[in-house]
């Protein structure tokens, strides 16, 4: 226990060591008086933040400083009777209220004069000062370290809340508040990543990765918000023009369990269009198990949202039936669907690929074809001469065809 050591009692008949030992705790008042009164006066200088505080918050400042060193006093005074731990200088609302840096500026503040205050004291008594002292750093340790973790947890609670309302596609107002307490921007580009997190058996995989992940990214530069849809761990970040998608995904990657599917959604803007991205990635997922190795079962790390629109578009997910119809079918059939790059590239299609077979059903020379599909190329960013992305090109054209012969369908 931390108290001052007891002073001999002086004996009744001798007046002068009794007047001294009496005069001892004045004079000790007058100097913690002088040392509270430095520190108050040149509070100001210690923390700038402090001069436009109103009157009130001013009050309570003052009030911890006071009170830290009150504390210290009655226990110096209480000769090691005092009980209970030493309490953190600054305490837990009133750190909440000025926020984690603020509070430790404070409490730098506080542990400086009881530290000039033990000077003051006898050698015992600036002993037990700063083992006071100690023990009040350490509990100020403690108690900044549970409202970081309290912080925390609200901080996990909202970005869930985000993420499920983006994935509901429910976000108002709220979600607009709340990516402003998280400290985005109103106006942002983002993409999201999804897939099984790392070390998830215990089901704590994604609460392991959140911390990791929001330094990673924000080493990179971004920004981002972690959350979860039937399992999956789902990021949404925010590059802030530093780096590409493919470049952020490939820094998180590690967080996601080996093996398994990891799928990068579009880059996208605002509020809608996170909600576009983190839907492409769970349609993504949900359609990898196609695009499979046959023989390992091995997957592309990660699986990019636009190179899978066809499995996408076949499991149900309009909005990458309407990507193909837009971006590929409309950009090579908008203007003339009977025209001869639809014509040639859907007889190519249709023929084994084939440039002589094509060029013999069309009647034209084989050099014509090449032609054609090279414009295709130029036309809509896909080759049909690669038998992956000729299967693109078919499904776009199959989407394009049922929908201009039902154009009240969309």
């Amino acid at each position: 226990m931390i108290g001052k050591p007891k002073r001999s009692r002086p004996k009744d008949d001798d007046p002068a060591e009794a007047q001294q030992a009496r005069q001892v705790p004045a004079a000790s008042d007058a100097a913690m008086e002088r040392i509270l009164r430095k520190t108050l006066d040149h509070l100001e200088e210690a923390l700038p933040w402090a001069r436009s505080l109103p009157a009130d918050g001013r009050r309570t400042l003052e009030g911890a400083i006071r009170t830290a060193l009150d504390d210290l006093l009655a226990r110096l005074d209480s000769q090691g009777k005092e009980e209970g731990e030493v309490p953190s200088p600054v305490p837990a609302e009133l750190s909440r209220s000025l926020g984690p840096h603020r509070a430790m500026e404070l409490t730098r503040v506080i542990l400086d004069m009881l530290e000039e205050a033990g000077r003051t004291m006898e050698a015992e008594g600036e002993r037990s000062t700063l083992v006071y002292a100690r023990h009040a750093a350490t509990a100020a340790a403690g108690l900044y370290a549970d409202l970081a973790e309290a912080r925390s947890g609200r901080k996990a609670v909202t970005e869930s809340r985000i993420i499920r309302h983006l994935i509901e596609k429910t976000a108002d107002t709220r979600t607009v508040d709340d990516l402003a307490r998280l400290g985005w921007p109103t106006e942002f580009d983002c993409f999201a990543v999804v897939g099984e997190a790392r070390g998830n058996d215990d089901g704590q995989g994604m609460e392991n990765a959140r911390q990791p992940i929001h330094t990673t990214v924000a080493h990179e530069g971004g920004r981002a918000l972690v959350g979860e849809s039937d399992g999956l761990m789902t990021v949404l970040i925010n590059p802030d023009r530093s780096g590409t998608p493919a470049d952020f995904c490939a820094s998180i990657l590690r967080f996601y369990a080996d093996g398994s599917a990891v799928c990068l959604g579009p880059l996208r803007h605002g509020i809608s269009g996170a909600e576009a991205s983190i839907g492409a990635a769970l349609s993504t997922h949900a359609a990898a198990p196609a695009v499979a190795d046959p023989i390992t079962a091995a997957l592309p790390r990660p699986l990019h949202a636009d190179d899978l629109l066809p499995e996408r578009a076949l499991n149900g997910d309009r909005d990458a039936a309407d990507q193909l119809y837009q971006e590929v079918y409309l950009s090579l059939a908008g203007q003339d669907p009977d025209g001869p790059l639809p014509t040639t590239l859907l007889t190519f299609l249709r023929s084994g690929n084939s440039l002589e077979v094509t060029a013999k059903k069309l009647g034209i020379h084989p050099n014509t074809v090449r032609y054609r599909l090279r414009r295709c190329v130029e036309v809509t960013g896909w080759d049909a001469m690669d038998p992956r992305e000729s299967f693109v090109l078919q499904a776009a054209l199959i989407i394009g065809r049922i929908r201009r012969s039902h154009p009240g369908a969309d």
